[in-house]
């Protein structure tokens, strides 16, 4: 697959970025719009003109879902005491505080308290988090794919997380499954999802009728689960 980001004019003047995917085994034109901002995606060798006439062929359609996704992103974070995180499907409240630079967060009853020297250094306590999700994340994420698959009778693949702004989950030919840190946000059955969606590929890389099947047996409620995460998993892509 081949990426590059370009930028579009609308017929009313306005410029829109985006990020073009060519790949050898597409066969249409397809452009798709996730809280990273718009993605077409097209045949390796088709020619930029014809991008671009679909691009005005939709330009109202990209214009709505564009101004769509922007009012349903949340408020920028402040990064300072007092802030809600969302945490496994529940809130958390971000509580800062004077302490050493090392200290490491700590969670208990539903406050996460990050202590650094200067409380007032935003980008310092947004690292700090971050760097706290991520740790979780791994925990958590390798123990639901331990656990699915071995229901799914597999052995527990290499697990890496992923920064993705928009995929939640990837596997490669080579059985290497990564998971986006965020998932940790979300309630434990949407991270079962992902984890089973992305073991199911073990079996099947692609999105067939047998993957959906093989995805089913380790998670009943997979469509269910699916369309929930598609309607407010922008919410975890809050930071």
């Amino acid at each position: 697959m081949k990426t590059e980001p370009r930028r579009f004019r609308l017929p009313d003047g306005a410029e829109i970025p985006y990020l073009l995917k060519r790949s050898p085994r597409r066969r249409t034109i397809g452009l798709r719009i996730d809280p990273a901002g718009l993605t077409v995606h097209a045949p390796l060798r088709t020619p930029l003109y014809r991008l671009e006439g679909v691009l005005v062929e939709k330009a109202g359609w990209v214009s709505d879902k564009l101004a769509e996704m922007q009012a349903r992103r949340p408020p920028a974070r402040a990064w300072r005491d007092g802030e809600i995180l969302p945490y496994l499907g529940q809130t958390l409240r971000l509580a800062v505080c004077s302490g050493a630079v090392r200290a490491v967060p700590l969670l208990t009853e539903g406050c996460l308290q990050v202590a650094l020297p200067d409380v007032t250094d935003a980008a310092a306590v947004h690292a700090k988090v971050v760097k706290w999700y991520r740790r979780q994340a791994l925990d958590i994420l390798c123990e639901r794919a331990a656990l699915l698959a071995a229901q799914l009778g597999v052995a527990q693949p290499p697990l890496a997380l992923s920064n993705a702004a928009s995929r939640w989950g990837s596997c490669n030919s080579r059985g290497e499954v990564r998971l986006n840190w965020r998932l940790v946000k979300a309630p434990l059955h949407l991270i079962d999802y992902v984890v089973a969606h992305e073991l199911a590929h073990l079996k099947h890389l692609d999105h067939s009728a047998a993957f959906w099947h093989t995805v089913a047996t380790i998670y009943p409620d997979c469509l269910a689960a699916r369309r929930e995460l598609k309607a407010g998993g922008h919410l975890f892509h809050t930071f």
